[in-house]
């Protein structure tokens, strides 16, 4: 089986409980960090990459949303929270790796704690990047590795075990973004330097 095939069974498993294990963290800090990145967003044509069970939805505006993700069975959860919600977005199942969509596509990206899960961060970043116009903006939440020499050789002793389980820990994202070839805009440290906030354009030449 390939590793997109061994993501997309993973995570299917475990839709069913993906919000209770989510649970504590969304309460302590992550629903604040979704809002403050989504008071950010400009644009009408949205892409979500990793929508999963749809945790932004609650935060969307007037916009119009396409959401992705590897999962089917995240797909559904998702769908499911859209209708309760009343909002309204496109689902398609894809691999951030190989988006679906015409080059220049969205006015803006949005991706929040998947660049830890996704096997070549890098070629989903390049694909963003594709997909949106030129001055376009991706936003990102994401947990990184720490800028703490100490506690990022922890992290990096830990990933191992995590990644059985799906994320790695000690990924440099922000780095990657860069490298890819956007602007950062902004960059905010939500707790320490683990959990971070990114505003990213895509240059207009």
């Amino acid at each position: 089986m390939s590793k997109t095939g061994a993501d997309m069974k993973r995570y299917d498993r475990v839709a069913r409980i993906y919000d209770i294990f989510e649970a504590p963290m969304e309460i302590l800090a992550f629903s604040g960090w979704r809002s403050t990145l989504f008071s950010h967003i400009r644009g009408e044509r949205i892409l979500e990459v990793g929508i999963g069970t749809g945790k932004n939805l609650p935060y969307y505006r007037e916009w119009r949303v396409v959401g992705v993700d590897i999962s089917r069975k995240m797909i559904e959860k998702a769908h499911g929270r859209a209708g309760k919600l009343k909002k309204h977005a496109d689902f398609v199942q894809a691999d951030a790796e190989m988006l679906p969509f015409r080059d220049e596509s969205f006015d803006g990206v949005i991706s929040t704690y998947v660049f830890c899960s996704v096997e070549n961060p890098e070629n989903g970043l390049k694909e963003i990047l594709r997909v949106l116009k030129p001055g376009g903006r991706a936003y990102f939440l994401e947990h990184v590795r720490s800028e703490n020499e100490v506690l990022g050789k922890i992290m990096d002793t830990l990933n191992p075990l995590f990644r059985l389980m799906g994320p790695e820990i000690n990924r440099r994202t922000v780095e990657s973004i860069k490298r890819t070839g956007f602007t950062i805009i902004k960059d905010v440290h939500l707790m320490s330097s683990v959990f971070r906030l990114v505003i990213a354009e895509r240059p207009s030449a």
